[in-house]
């Protein structure tokens, strides 16, 4: 008897410990210092050598100790449970970030009824229950991800880009690019509907790279094409066109800064033509500038035996050469005459205004001696 009693002792006085290493929770439990009550009052007894005591003890202690551990064993399983219930949690809140409900509408209408399942079992503290629902949950969640759509739209702008590039050359031009573009391009296309999201980070990288491509084309072409205006309007400034040639050449300004605002804003045939309204105009600025030059003003003058009038005046060879153009004179300058309603009355010392003709440049005024 003391035999076997000895032995059950040993066995009991090594439970506290096992069980604290396993459950360091157990600590202030209630059932567990009772436990630790009887399990010293089993070893007093022992001492003491009332035997039967201590057998009596021992089995008060080892019954609160498996209370503890029962007690210990449930708030595992509620840890667990809890721990699996945010997890869910925070999985169906991705789900509602990817639209779960209208991509997945089976996934989701089963994982919110094995959801709420689990929750009403963790409620009743069946957590075992509520564990295996979680996980179930978990497992029909698990897979589910982004539907990403089919990129259309960047599909018709790689379309839109490549047929610019090819209308106007810069494919010649910009070979690598081209080519880098039309390979992502490719790519991109047949991975359409079988992987949508990588066809759409191909599509986009033939969007840069032709991009590129028709940056550094134009680039070149305007380059090109600013350095001719830049000489065209040198030439116009050195006979001092915009002076001479002033509307020409203030035409030409206003092409020249157009073609820059179209070439930003991606209007290229715009731009290309403006460029060369621009050229033509600080040419043609150039060419009425350097023309022999009449003057824009004549002063009447009092010639004896040849008295002036608007006739006489118009038929001098740097004004008109021809007197029937008398009356561009007096509609220009009659509201300079005494009489505006009488052309043949004009005074020596008005000073005239001579209209230009068509294709014609003036400027300054008529200086007899020279």
């Amino acid at each position: 008897m003391k035999k076997f009693t000895v032995i059950f002792l040993m066995i009991l006085f090594a439970i506290p410990a096992g069980l604290f290493a396993q459950y360091q929770n157990l600590r202030d439990n209630p059932d567990y210092k009772k436990g630790l009550e009887y399990q010293a009052l089993a070893r007093q007894a022992y001492d003491e050598g009332d035997y039967d005591a201590s057998v009596t003890h021992s089995a008060s202690a080892q019954e609160y100790f498996q209370k503890a551990k029962d007690y210990a064993d449930m708030m595992a399983l509620r840890f667990t449970a809890n721990s699996l219930k945010n997890r869910v949690a925070d999985r169906f809140r991705y789900a509602v970030s990817i639209n779960a409900e209208r991509d997945y509408p089976e996934e989701y209408a089963s994982a919110q009824a094995a959801s709420k399942t689990a929750d009403e079992a963790f409620s009743t503290e069946d957590y075992t229950a509520s564990i295996n629902g979680y996980r179930a949950v978990l497992d029909i969640l698990r897979d589910l991800s982004p539907v990403v759509p089919e990129p259309s739209a960047e599909l018709a702008r790689a379309g839109e880009l490549r047929a610019i590039i090819f209308a106007y050359g810069f494919d010649a031009m910009r070979p690598v690019e081209t080519r880098r573009g039309d390979t992502a391009g490719d790519r991109g296309k047949s991975l359409i509907g079988s992987d949508n999201s990588q066809a759409r980070l191909m599509l986009n990288e033939a969007i840069k790279n032709y991009q590129l491509a028709i940056d550094g084309a134009l680039g070149e072409i305007a380059g090109k094409r600013r350095a001719e205006i830049a000489e065209a309007k040198k030439r116009a400034d050195s006979v001092n066109a915009a002076v001479l040639a002033a509307d020409a050449y203030s035409s030409a300004q206003n092409s020249e800064r157009s073609a820059e605002q179209n070439l930003r804003g991606g209007a290229w045939n715009n731009a290309w033509d403006d460029s060369q309204a621009a050229l033509d105009g600080y040419n043609t600025c150039y060419t009425l500038a350097s023309a022999d030059l009449k003057p824009e003003y004549y002063t009447v003058r009092l010639i004896p035996g040849r008295r002036d009038c608007l006739w006489r005046i118009a038929e001098y060879s740097f004004v008109y050469g021809d007197p029937r153009k008398w009356r561009l004179l007096y509609d220009e300058n009659k509201h300079l005459l005494p009489d505006p309603e009488n052309p043949r009355l004009i005074e020596p010392g008005t000073r005239l205004r001579i209209p230009a003709l068509p294709d014609e440049v003036r400027a300054g005024e008529y200086q007899p001696n020279r």
